[in-house]
């Protein structure tokens, strides 16, 4: 063949093995990250990249776990205190609000009765019949002399119109956006959402979870019903929610303010200890905390996520969990709003049935809940996905709760949860061809979505 004909072959062969290398290393690294600088090497220099794999690209055989230490020095007090200085906190009554109905009962109730101040923090506001009542109430509590601020992220909340954030404005309520995206003045804040739900009233009496302001909590939606899961808390720990809105809050253009300091009688005896994601040294508070004790754990852990991805050392603590005989049941919903998640969130589940995980997937609608339960003396409940977004990007916000009466409701919860899934094995997990292939490829972009 001339010369010149080798010459126009090569650019197309490099395309070639550059094209059929994304799938071949999509079935062989999990990692997403890794994934993508093995195919951008691939794709500068296929044979150098095919060498250095030989030599070196090889996933290493997972070793066995090492046996936890007797000595408990781990404290997760001591982590969260550390990253985010929020103490466990003795005195507070916390109530578990089941789906939107019962949320927004509680909502609307402690709005009534706010006396000095609401300070609100959604990833998504809608301007919707329950935007809308929630709406009407703030104003007339702003007649009322309280003070109401309002954060909304910019992208979650990016189609309110402006004729619902002006009437808010002229009744005298503060609401801001947090990190407005500007074409083309983007910069790295923009990835970095805030996925907090949390409302908090005379700095005593918080809600916090996994449910915005919009009407699909209580209609449903595509996928139908919403399952989710929800807190009120009355008690200190209101007021390490109320700094954490203080901060979000300059950091949304807002004029500083000093926070309410009621007095606290003790109004229960659930110890709640506050945990979030954030700048500095809460960035990435939330994934230490849950790796930690799922690593500590000694009996059962039970998930709940409506997007499972987690980052790769989070599937390795599970399997390290699962192989010293802990079991570990999670649970996803069948379908989310979102199809391409669902492609990405499907492409994790051979990894979970091949680290000993018992997984089912939600039925009865859309499984939105967030909770975390450990050896039914710790829990979870807050904002936070298991999924890269949330533990590496967002900021986030979780209840650590250590009260075993309340654990105890909440796993009651997760097992009559359990009645409305089916059951993912390896037996029964047969994806289509395309789906699978289709799912390990946008796993490239699981720390994105």
């Amino acid at each position: 063949m001339p010369r010149d004909g080798i010459m126009h072959w090569i650019p197309m062969l490099h395309l070639a093995i550059s094209l059929l290398a994304l799938p071949w290393l999509a079935n062989r690294h999990r990692d997403p990250i890794r994934l993508a600088a093995w195919w951008l090497l691939t794709a500068l220099c296929p044979p150098a990249s095919l060498l250095i794999y030989l030599l070196v690209g090889q996933e290493p055989r997972a070793l066995p776990c090492p046996q936890p230490d007797s000595d408990d020095s781990f404290s997760l007090d001591r982590l969260i205190r550390s990253g985010c200085g929020a103490p466990r906190r003795e005195h507070n009554r916390v109530e578990l609000l089941h789906n939107g109905s019962n949320a927004y009962a509680a909502l609307i109730s402690a709005l009534q009765r706010a006396r000095r101040s609401v300070s609100i923090s959604y990833y998504i506001i809608c301007d919707d019949r329950i935007g809308r009542t929630v709406c009407d109430i703030l104003i007339r509590r702003a007649r009322a002399g309280v003070q109401v601020r309002i954060i909304y992220d910019a992208f979650g909340s990016r189609c309110l119109k402006a004729q619902f954030l002006k009437r808010l404005r002229q009744s005298g309520i503060d609401i801001r956006p947090y990190a407005p995206v500007r074409f083309p003045w983007f910069t790295p804040s923009a990835m970095r959402r805030n996925h907090r739900k949390m409302v908090i009233v005379d700095s005593r009496l918080a809600l916090l979870g996994g449910i915005n302001l919009a009407r699909y909590y209580l209609d449903g939606g595509e996928q139908g019903a919403w399952r989710d899961e929800h807190l009120a808390i009355e008690g200190e720990a209101a007021l390490d929610l109320q700094r954490l809105f203080q901060a979000d809050w300059r950091r949304a253009g807002g004029n500083d303010f000093t926070p309410d300091t009621p007095a606290m009688p003790p109004s229960g005896r659930s110890a709640v200890q506050i945990g979030w994601s954030g700048r500095g040294g809460s960035r990435k508070l939330l994934f230490d905390a849950f790796l930690s004790v799922i690593l500590r754990a000694e009996r059962e852990i039970r998930i709940t996520s409506p997007y499972f991805m987690p980052p790769v050392e989070l599937l390795q603590a599970l399997r390290c969990a699962a192989s010293g005989g802990v079991r570990i049941r999670v649970m996803i919903p069948t379908v989310s709003d979102s199809r391409l998640l669902d492609l990405v969130a499907e492409s994790y589940i051979d990894d979970l049935l091949a680290a000993g995980v018992e997984l089912y997937r939600y039925e009865e609608g859309f499984l939105h809940a967030k909770f975390l339960i450990v050896d039914d003396r710790l829990a979870a409940v807050g904002t936070a996905n298991m999924d890269y977004r949330s533990l590496e990007l967002n900021e986030e916000v979780t209840a650590f709760l250590y009260d075993r009466q309340l654990i105890q409701r909440l796993t009651h919860t997760f097992e009559r949860d359990l009645k409305s899934c089916h059951s993912v094995s390896a037996a029964n997990w047969h994806p289509q061809w395309w789906r699978r292939r289709t799912g390990e490829l946008l796993r490239l972009g699981a720390p994105l979505f």
